[in-house]
């Protein structure tokens, strides 16, 4: 896994030369036609899946965002989209389009990012920009069903191992109220189910 991701960074900054240890000529072309699949690319946004079959990343759309969807987005900027590769067919697919529901910015998907894919590889999360106090956090399975909305919240981690594998954490912004007066607001950690149930604090931050 590590061997592709420093061929990837060679490539994307211009080093023609391809190295590996105990690389053959036939893997040297796979990662290249990887490379170029995943050309244009966010190095930023690029993620290889725990099985090493997929490897998904963000690149820009050739949808602008409606001037009056979202309050962060600059007249004539372009949303961006996700992309998902297979690493083993070396070929690529749309995975995440544009979503343009600007009633509901639970729905809305213009800037996908922080990419991360479920132990098993199968489900991708991935954060979008939506509240002002607060992203949103989404999820579709590798083979592009099953696009859902799972929680509101930011700073995405999903957990890799022991107890709670397979569970998400994010931090949310929440309020302290006595009675019907707020005393302030709070961002903590909090442990999710993949569907975006709450199991319980995870993390208090200062």
């Amino acid at each position: 896994m590590q061997k592709i991701m420093m061929v990837f960074i060679f490539l994307f900054t211009g080093i023609a030369t391809v190295y590996a240890q105990d690389d053959t000529p036939h893997k040297n072309e796979s990662v290249i036609k990887i490379a170029q699949l995943t050309q244009n690319a966010k190095l930023t946004d690029l993620i290889e899946s725990p099985d090493a079959k997929w490897i998904a990343f963000v690149k820009k759309s050739n949808y602008t965002i409606p001037s009056n969807c979202f309050y962060f987005s600059e007249k004539g900027e372009q949303a961006d989209e996700i992309w998902i590769a297979n690493t083993k067919e070396t070929t690529k697919k749309l995975l995440v389009a544009p979503h343009f529901s600007c009633k509901d910015v639970s729905k809305v998907i213009i800037d996908p990012h922080n990419l991360q894919f479920s132990p098993d590889s199968k489900t991708l999360y991935f954060e979008t920009s939506a509240w002002v106090t607060s992203g949103a956090i989404h999820a579709v399975d590798v083979d592009g069903n099953h696009l859902r909305f799972v929680t509101d919240g930011s700073e995405l981690r999903v957990v890799q191992s022991g107890r709670y594998k397979g569970n998400i954490i994010a931090n949310q912004h929440r309020y302290r109220f006595k009675g019907n007066t707020p005393l302030g607001s709070y961002d903590w950690d909090w442990l999710f189910t993949p569907t975006g149930k709450r199991i319980k604090l995870y993390k208090k931050m200062d």
